[in-house]
């Protein structure tokens, strides 16, 4: 049943290189819809920040003659299309953007069958497996799992969203959320379908004939247009996988030395302690999830390197235990302290924000769209960091990728202009 090659995803900028170092855009371009295919596999270090699109992309083009023609950076730019898409949208992106395909009201609890991987369908049912072993999952089965979910089996999108996103370790709000709503149909303008023979010409092992599936593309649409809920297949095993727990933020995810680093803000004396010891250094580098490669910079003197956790983003969009261990070894390993707030704390922020704000020691921040976390500057007086692009953003709303696409990088003018205009801009 096993597709996709385990890749070590270990919390460190070297893996993140060194698996950036094997990618060849020819294989990819040839071959990246097959589950066999050469994908990247470098999403969950791009996610976190262990690197990035443009810093991929400078390192390609010192081995590959690339340009925006080439498929793998077309790929690259669909991650910060959804940028461009949530900073729009805001919160918007997890709600429907246009009307659903069918108008009844979808369920808004997963059946126990999909959240067990017992279906009957091979490739939900092994992908699921995939999704909870290895927290990583090819794009083509991502969209197979979200296409049955969602239409044949009538749940909503946001509810498949979210179980998936909590468990990925790419998990990224815009891309997964938006990519739910292309297949729902909220963010295109029509259902994404699939059949049998799409997954025998793609994951040849997974055979599904005889299931819901082993049909044609104008039933399967029809099906996604009615209130049809196909069920689990009669022929669907008793028993399945256990899906692994999510949680928000908790102390005993910590290791013994990160716990020894842990400065809890949301505490009166947490906020003395750090406050006393800021007269020590000149800048503080704060780090949230998505800025791990800072993790691995080298050490300057007068900076102080703070990792930072939000608990009130963690409550409502929880991970599993290996995402956690993904992001938390990356602080372990290079900040000086772990900082933890809560953003919902409005009248406890205001009092920690008066009390960093009389320190002259600067705080630094990447930007970051994540709720709870762009909203830290009402606690901390931080100063944003930019955060670094392979494209400019286009001036006016794009809802159409192509459309984002072309208005990019006629706006760049070319990969070398784009990658050079942003060196210019360090």
């Amino acid at each position: 049943m096993q597709y996709q090659t385990k890749i070590n995803y270990a919390p460190s900028r070297h893996a993140a290189l060194d698996s950036l170092a094997k990618v060849d855009p020819a294989q990819y371009s040839r071959s990246r819809n097959f589950l066999d295919g050469a994908v990247t596999g470098l999403s969950p270090w791009i996610t976190h920040g262990y690197t990035n699109v443009r810093e991929a992309t400078q390192l390609l083009v010192q081995k590959y003659r690339l340009s925006f023609e080439d498929k793998l950076i077309f790929e690259f730019a669909w991650r910060e299309f959804f940028k461009h898409v949530h900073t729009e949208l805001g919160d918007g992106i997890l709600r429907d953007v246009r009307r659903p395909v069918w108008p009844g009201r979808y369920n808004n609890q997963l059946p126990d069958d999909i959240e067990e991987g017992r279906t009957g369908i091979a490739a939900i049912d092994a992908g699921i497996a995939l999704l909870y072993e290895t927290g990583y999952l090819h794009n083509h089965v991502r969209m197979w799992i979200a296409s049955y979910v969602v239409h044949i089996r009538k749940v909503h999108w946001k509810v498949g969203a979210d179980w998936m996103y909590s468990h990925l370790l790419d998990g990224d709000l815009a891309s997964n959320h938006l990519s739910w709503q292309w297949v729902a149909g909220t963010f295109s303008h029509k259902p994404y379908v699939f059949n049998a023979d799409n997954v025998h010409k793609y994951a040849p092992r997974w055979d599904c004939t005889g299931t819901s599936i082993d049909t044609d593309y104008e039933s399967l649409d029809s099906i996604a247009r009615s209130k049809r809920d196909l069920g689990r297949e009669r022929n669907a095993p008793p028993v399945g996988v256990a899906r692994p727990a999510c949680t928000g933020f908790q102390m005993d995810l910590l290791s013994e030395p990160l716990k020894r680093k842990l400065v809890d803000l949301r505490q009166p004396v947490g906020v003395e302690a750090s406050c006393t010891l800021l007269d020590q250094f000149k800048t503080v580098k704060l780090i949230h999830p998505w800025d791990l490669k800072a993790c691995f910079d080298v050490a300057k003197e007068g900076v102080l390197r703070v990792g930072l956790i939000d608990c009130a983003f963690h409550e409502v969009h929880p991970w599993s235990e290996q995402r956690w261990a993904f992001v938390l070894g990356a602080m372990e390993t290079g900040c000086d302290q772990v900082w933890i707030v809560d953003t919902r704390q409005a009248s406890h922020n205001v009092a920690i924000l008066a009390r960093f704000t009389k320190t002259e020691v600067r705080i630094e921040l990447r930007e970051t769209l994540n709720p709870g976390y762009a909203t830290v500057t009402k606690c901390l007086p931080a100063k944003w960091l930019r955060e670094e692009k392979l494209l400019p953003n286009p001036l006016r709303f794009q809802q159409s990728f192509s459309r984002f696409y072309k208005e990019a990088t006629t706006m760049a003018g070319s990969l070398e202009e784009a990658l050079h205009e942003h060196a210019l801009a360090d």
